[in-house]
């Protein structure tokens, strides 16, 4: 049997009373440390579960997994990890290979970074897509700006984490991670970022602001991580301003904008100009001015289409103005109007 026991999101505090007892109750116990990093050690562990806990190795649960399997049919093997016990693709892996292999399994769940950004004031249920920005010798940030560009598309908050390197004791900072977004580009140093650190402890450190400010915080001992908002409910802008005294301006001026949103505008604006700025040419007999007065208020009416259907349709919207810039192209190729996009 195989029982993975989380040990949560800070300390060996953090374990559960069935924890514990399953603990207690294993003929061996071992400890995955690596994939986060906890305020507690292997001595602390075993105080607290009054057992022998022999520690995986880097990549343990990958590299020693038949020999984890080869034990638990014959004997129950239990295994802390850190955070949450199934956040970690890993862990799950392990536990599909021993339901393949006929090895009965337990999960006992703890406290995860995954439920205490609440902490914020952000509700959980509008969290998108999580993403992780790497240290700078393990890759770019793409993923990361282009997790954010779509959890902005539908209005969702992305939860960053901060990669880390538990051998080399190598965490990415706030500050750091925030000047590897600003670097690409893509990324306006005036969006509204939240930071975090230490989240679970006795001593949490919770800031929202600019991500330009951010930078300049001091956030404390890591581990930390970092959250983009995405559309804010009142009560959420009530939240930043009390719990990560967040400016109110800077709530104010935060409105996310995703792909389609941006592209709605752009275009919407360019038809409006046109549609203000141009000239009717001399029609040819076959063609009136009440047919092309009807055009454009065809034109129109996509418009005014677009900016009712780009709240909740917004792939509807954009075919709409779509429409109002194919109509405004063909006067113009037919020589009736005259105007420049």
């Amino acid at each position: 049997m195989i029982t993975l026991i989380s040990i949560g999101i800070n300390s060996h505090q953090d374990l559960s009373l069935r924890g514990i007892q399953a603990a207690k109750e294993a003929d061996k116990v071992y400890a995955e440390t690596y994939t986060m990093k906890l305020d507690t050690t292997i001595p602390e562990l075993e105080e607290t579960i009054g057992k022998k806990i022999t520690p995986l190795k880097r990549n343990g649960m990958e590299e020693q997994a038949d020999q984890l399997l080869s034990e638990a049919k014959t004997s129950n093997i239990a295994i802390l990890v850190g955070g949450d016990a199934l956040s970690a693709t890993t862990h799950i892996s392990l536990i599909l290979d021993a339901n393949e292999d006929g090895i009965e399994t337990k999960i006992i769940h703890g406290s995860t970074i995954f439920t205490s950004i609440t902490d914020t004031g952000l509700s959980i249920y509008k969290f998108g897509k999580t993403v992780t920005i790497p240290l700078p010798e393990k890759g770019p940030v793409d993923t990361a700006i282009r997790t954010i560009k779509e959890n902005y598309e539908h209005g969702l908050h992305t939860l960053i984490l901060l990669d880390l390197n538990m051998a080399e004791e190598k965490y990415l900072t706030i500050p750091q991670a925030i000047q590897r977004l600003i670097d690409t580009g893509e990324f306006n140093p005036e969006t509204l970022l939240i930071g975090a650190a230490r989240l679970g402890s006795m001593f949490p450190a919770i800031k929202a602001d600019t991500a330009i400010k951010l930078q300049s915080h001091d956030f404390g001992e890591p581990p930390h991580t970092i959250i983009a908002p995405g559309k804010l409910h009142f009560m959420e802008e009530e939240a930043l301003e009390a719990l990560a005294d967040c400016p109110r301006k800077v709530i104010q001026n935060h409105n996310p904008v995703g792909e389609t949103d941006r592209l709605i505008t752009k275009y919407s604006v360019g038809c409006r100009k046109v549609l203000d700025e141009l000239k009717k040419r001399n029609l040819p007999i076959e063609i009136t001015a009440d047919q092309v007065d009807e055009l454009l208020k065809h034109t129109e009416n996509y418009l005014y289409d677009a900016e009712y259907y780009r709240v909740d349709k917004r792939a509807t919207a954009l075919t709409c103005v779509a429409y109002a810039e194919g109509i405004l192209d063909a006067l113009k190729l037919l020589g009736i109007v005259d105007f420049e996009w």
